[in-house]
This record gives structure tokens, sequence and C-alpha cells, in this order.
């Protein structure tokens, strides 16, 4: 199926001005005489990542159709056929760590609580119980000139402020232009990554809770958000309104019932995950906002900390306080495989996937470092990325085997393999 040079156009046109850039957007609508509407859509956004999202799975996962399949169908269609790319349970080669080089620390002010990496894997947000974030460019960071004196070499390009209290979660938009933190300050943050030398949020949203996760949706435009309370947020990016997810029945017996800690959305935008102090794992259907699924005692009736979901959506990686990381196959609600042998006594307990899904890997409370487990057998293989304090979180590059770990002793380290 062909476009039309003016179907294309007048996406862009649409897409520049949901941006912000409506002046832009009427000069290219009178440079090229295509007639000007007063819609702004971003439907432009969400065609080229469902492009790239296919032109990925073409390659070993399932591909979605245009506009996402219903909740069932992604699980089903996740778990036809294998586990989707780098996930598979029968892979025979065991996996292998890597030896973890430290190629960068920085330091703030207070206990590094938050990291996360940009979609192409060139940026770093951390954020920190100072209540400030500071943004690294990872091509600075194993570069001989990081340690020079001159500021424009250094790898942080940037320090954010406008929190008034710890940074609990960090998320960059699918665009990689606009960042977004969520605090104990009981706020969302959205931050301009474009504009030079901006140091404050443009949009934020508050709360009557504490917030402790947040999560885009694929398009970027909608942030799910855990707080203290029991009901899922939802934020619309362009408009900062909230709304609560609701649940499937009327007594309301599907919210969860303590406030949550986590959480999640499915690379598919049809499903988002939360975990709460309850002990359960709830699946909410990502277009209706209602839940579908409960996975009820999900580590024995110990509280949830976090879920993740793997690329092909298919399965989910949850934490729970029992110190222990399960594999879930979503469509079966069973689990797969358990990952034992490390401690995890705090709510910022949050196990994920390496970059190509053959290790999971958590923060391990009694040894100060990060337990790494071979995805498939569940053997629990080394522990590397040490600190001097208990680690809170660790981040992994989506194109590559580096990390990226936080800890209380205000340190965030950039690890990657040793080429030698």
């Amino acid at each position: 199926m062909s476009v039309t040079r003016e179907e294309v156009l007048q996406l862009i046109l649409r897409q520049l001005s949901a941006y912000g850039y409506s002046g832009l957007s009427q000069a290219v609508a009178t440079h090229t005489k295509v007639q000007m509407t007063a819609e702004s859509s971003s439907r432009l956004e969400e065609l080229v990542s469902l492009g790239l999202r296919s032109e990925r799975q073409r390659r070993g996962s399932d591909a979605l159709s245009e506009n996402g399949p219903q909740p069932a169908e992604a699980a089903s269609e996740a778990t036809d056929g294998g586990l989707g790319l780098g996930l598979d349970l029968d892979r025979r080669v065991p996996a292998v760590v890597p030896y973890y080089k430290v190629w960068y620390k920085t330091k703030h002010k207070d206990a590094a609580t938050a990291a996360a990496f940009s979609a192409d894997g060139r940026y770093i947000a951390t954020g920190s119980a100072d209540s400030s974030l500071k943004l690294i460019e990872v091509d600075r960071v194993r570069n001989p000139a990081a340690g020079s004196a001159r500021r424009e070499d250094k790898p942080v390009i940037r320090t954010l402020y406008n929190h008034e209290a710890g940074i609990t979660g960090v998320a960059f938009h699918p665009n990689g232009l606009v960042l977004a933190s969520c605090s104990t300050d009981h706020t969302v943050k959205l931050f301009d990554l474009s504009a030079a030398y901006g140091k404050y949020a443009f949009q934020s949203t508050g709360d009557n809770h504490a917030f402790h996760s947040i999560s885009f949706h694929p398009s970027g435009e909608y942030l799910a958000a855990a707080t203290d309370a029991s009901e899922v947020r939802l934020l619309n990016v362009r408009t900062a309104k909230t709304y609560l997810l609701r649940a499937g029945s009327a007594s309301n017996t599907d919210q969860h019932s303590a406030g949550l800690t986590n959480v999640s959305y499915a690379g598919s935008g049809a499903l988002i995950a939360s975990t709460s102090r309850d002990g359960c794992v709830k699946l909410w259907d990502g277009r209706s906002g209602t839940c579908v699924r409960t996975l009820d005692r999900a580590h024995g009736g110990a509280p949830t900390t976090a879920a993740l979901f793997s690329r092909s959506s298919g399965y989910l990686l949850t934490t729970g306080l029992d110190s222990t990381v399960r594999l879930w196959d979503v469509a079966a609600a069973r689990v797969v495989n358990s990952y034992e042998g490390a401690t995890m006594d705090t709510f910022d307990a949050r196990a994920v996937f390496s970059h190509d899904e053959s290790l999971v890997m958590v923060p391990d409370a009694r040894t100060n470092s990060i337990a790494c487990w071979d995805t498939s057998s569940a053997r629990l293989l080394k522990r590397c990325a040490d600190h001097k304090n208990r680690v809170t979180c660790v981040a992994v590059s989506p194109v590559t085997s580096a990390l990226m770990t936080c800890s209380v002793d205000e340190c965030v380290r950039y690890w990657s393999p040793d080429e030698n």
C-alpha cells in the first residue's frame, strides 16, 4: 500500500504541532503548499515506532498489527513459537557474564537512587535522594577526554533541578528529547533535553501521594505511574491530566489493596504491569485501562517490588521481598523460572534483563553487588559491579552489554566489558 506525498506531509505537519512547533508547521505548510489543519497528532511518531518495532521483530519476534493486539492476543502471539528475541529457555549454550570494568564514576550529594538509558543507548539519566538529576552522554564515558578538565568534554552534560525531595524514578520519552522523573515530593516532572542548558522542568504534575515509578507508553503520549496509593495513575503527557486505571468489576476487587511499588508498560503498549505491597502483580489492558489478570501471592504473599516485560511481551520478570526473582509466562499465568541466591529486602529492589535477555540481574543487598543468573537455566553465575554500600538500582543499555549502577554510597558507575 503506497501513500501520497500529501498524506506524508500532513502527518509531518500534525506531528510538528504535537511537539509544540506550530510556527514551523505553518512554515512547512506554506512552503510545500499543503493545506494546514488545526489538528495536532502524534500519529507519525506512532507509525515510526511501530515500523521500527516491526523491523526488529522480523528478525525473531512476532510482528504486531498497526494498532496493537488485544492483551490476550498479545500474550498468546508472544508465546507462540518460542520466547521471542534473545529469550529462549531451550537454549543449550550457557550464558556468560562478561568481566565488567568501571569506565566512569560520578557522585551525587546523597544516595543515588534511579537510572535509565535512552532507547538508542546514547544517554543515561540518574537521580538521587539529593533531588537532582544528571544527564550523561555515553560516547564521552569511554573517551580519554572524559578525564580532562574541560567542561565540554565531561560525560555529565546536564544537571537538572526542580524536585524538592528524593528522585524515585526516571524514564526517557521514546523520542529521546524529553526526560521524565518522579519523586517523593508528590510530582512527576518533564524536562526538555533539546533546550540548551535548561535545568528546570517545563511541565509538572502533582498528586496527593509520593511517586515510586514511571513508565512511558511506546507512543510517548501516556506515562503510567505508581504511587503510595493503590490505583495505577495514567498521565496524559500532552494535557498533563491524570486518570486512574479502573477495576474490571463493580465490587472494585480488581484494584490493589495496598500502595504500589512499581509500574511498567509492555513494549507493545497492550499491557501494563503493576506491583504492590499487597503481594500481587496485576496486568491492565493498555487501551481500556481495565484489570485483565491478577497474579495473586506472586511471591508467596511477600510484597512485590517490580515487574518487567520481555521484549516479546510474552514473559514477565517479577521481583519480591521473598528474595526471589520469577519469570512468568503471561498467557498461562504460570512461573517458568525462579532465580534465588540474592538478598532483596528493600522496596526499590528491581530485577532486569541483560540487553540480549540471556541474563537476569538484580542488586544483591547482602554483597553490595549485582547478582547474575542464566535466564534459561536459572543458575546463579556470578556477582559483579561491586559498590561500597547497598546497590539501589541497575539499568541496562538496550544496545550493548553496558550497565549503570546506583548506590547508597552516592556513586553512579558505568560498567562495560573489558575488551582486553
